[in-house]
């Protein structure tokens, strides 16, 4: 049986040789092996989409999922880096992750791959700028129009609500499930307008404005930026931001 090298001191050569290894014993060792030498790349990905909503934890373990897969499909024969080939792998394990469990609403695919590259483009842009970026940097960074990138933005308010299972607040054992009561459509629409007008109230006084214009006189946003003296991108990322405490809020309980 082949003696394995510690990951830290293996060499390009020693991986490429391990890749061969696996690629035609398919031995386990080895794999685990891989892993260990290329889970830093892994690691690296899975931080891209950190503050999302989504342990580090959970995240490493779908990017390392990712990892395997790339692991098992590699040819290092074919002249490709590992790294070139594994990281759309990795990057697609996460996306899928995020698309089929991390929202509410089942997204098309389409907005929805659009919004994470949205949000990789404003913060890479806003890095090389040193300011926020425009709607129409966005749109050519990703090379969608304009409207396509206010809709994956907008679409960022659809993101995971509190499972039922959730407690109702950090000082209520009960579950969400446990306060449910009879269906009754009346009592239910005074019961969620009085919530939420509640909840709205705690709002800064401009995400009150904007909440209100886009869900009571259903305007556009852009039809918001020009009634509240702001940009369309300021627009949707307070929308987003409202809607984010919003459902914070009526999760957590009464404020106290």
């Amino acid at each position: 049986m082949t003696q394995l090298a510690s990951p830290a001191r293996l060499t390009p050569a020693d991986l490429s040789d391990l890749h061969r290894q696996y690629q035609g014993t398919r031995d386990p060792a080895v794999a685990r092996q891989l892993v260990e030498a290329h889970s830093g790349l892994a690691h690296r990905l899975a931080s891209r989409f950190s503050n999302r909503g989504e342990s580090p934890e959970d995240l490493a373990q779908v990017a390392l999922l990712g990892l395997l897969k790339a692991i098992d499909g590699f040819d290092p024969d074919r002249g490709l880096r590992f790294s070139t080939y594994a990281t759309p792998t990795i990057l697609g394990e996460l996306k899928r992750h995020f698309r089929d469990r991390g929202w509410a609403v089942r997204l098309p695919r389409r907005v929805h791959d659009l919004y994470l590259n949205v949000q990789h483009a404003i913060d890479d842009l806003a890095q090389e700028h040193r300011r926020s970026p425009t709607l129409e940097e966005i749109a050519e960074r990703v090379c969608a129009s304009v409207e396509e990138v206010v809709e994956a933005v907008e679409a960022g308010g659809l993101r995971r609500s509190a499972s039922i299972d959730a407690r109702v607040g950090p000082d209520d054992e009960r579950s969400l499930a446990s306060t449910l009561g009879a269906d009754d459509p009346e009592y239910a629409g005074v019961e969620r307008g009085l919530t939420l007008a509640a909840v709205v109230r705690r709002l800064p006084e401009v995400e009150q404005e904007i909440v209100r214009l886009r869900f009571v006189e259903g305007l556009t946003q852009l039809e918001i930026a020009e009634r509240v003296g702001r940009s369309q991108m300021q627009v949707s990322r307070l929308l987003a931001r409202s809607l984010d405490r919003l459902r914070g809020w009526v999760t957590e309980g009464p404020a106290a």
